[in-house]
């Protein structure tokens, strides 16, 4: 039987990793991580998706943040294992990129990586175009663009809306306290249900 799932990958890039201009702690643990679960589950999606912030000029957020994957710099770029891992999937792989002109934590309003054309599908858009009934979101930071993307998600009057779902050992936050607050109520008072992926 043909999948109808899609998997979300919010902003695992270099920035956000151990190491990087606003590194989070367990990033590089979340991306390899998902390395894994690719390999273990590579025909679970009919898609997947990744998101990156990708900063041209975000406005106030550079005051709220240090500078951090400002667009086209290697610390926007996904980190190299999980790009690896994705280029060698059979499964269809879409890029968006978020956050040009604003903070951009959502990325259910991202746009495809290279889209000049303000009309372009935005990914809960392209989520529903591509017949998808069910999305796992995994990435960083559990507390901010995590948060945004699956609320965002489960908010939407789409047919996947009922079905987001947080896999719970492939995120890593900010805040740890905040994080595991979101895990253990947060997510489900937002009709987002919390996992573990099983790999």
């Amino acid at each position: 039987m043909k999948t109808t799932k899609a998997l979300v990958i919010v902003d695992v890039q270099n920035d956000f990793v151990e190491g990087g201009a606003l590194g989070v702690a367990g990033g590089n643990r979340v991306a390899a991580g998902i390395v894994d679960f690719l390999r273990l589950h590579p025909d679970e999606y009919a898609l997947i998706a990744t998101s990156q912030d990708w900063h041209i000029d975000p406005g106030e957020h550079f005051s709220t943040w240090p500078v951090h994957c400002v667009a086209g710099t290697p610390g926007a770029a996904l980190v190299t294992p999980l790009a690896e891992a994705l280029a060698a999937l059979h499964v269809p792989v879409l890029h968006f990129h978020k956050g040009q002109y604003d903070d951009g934590y959502s990325a259910a309003h991202a746009t495809p990586a290279g889209a000049t054309d303000e009309g372009d599908a935005t990914l809960a858009e392209l989520l529903e175009n591509e017949g998808i009934n069910e999305v796992d979101v995994v990435g960083i930071a559990t507390d901010h663009c995590v948060r945004a993307t699956a609320t965002d998600l489960a908010a939407e009057k789409r047919p996947y809306a009922q079905r987001v779902k947080v896999l719970a050992d492939l995120v890593a936050g900010v805040s740890p306290e905040v994080s595991q607050q979101l895990l253990d109520e947060g997510f489900a008072q937002a009709n987002v249900d919390v996992r573990v992926s099983g790999n």
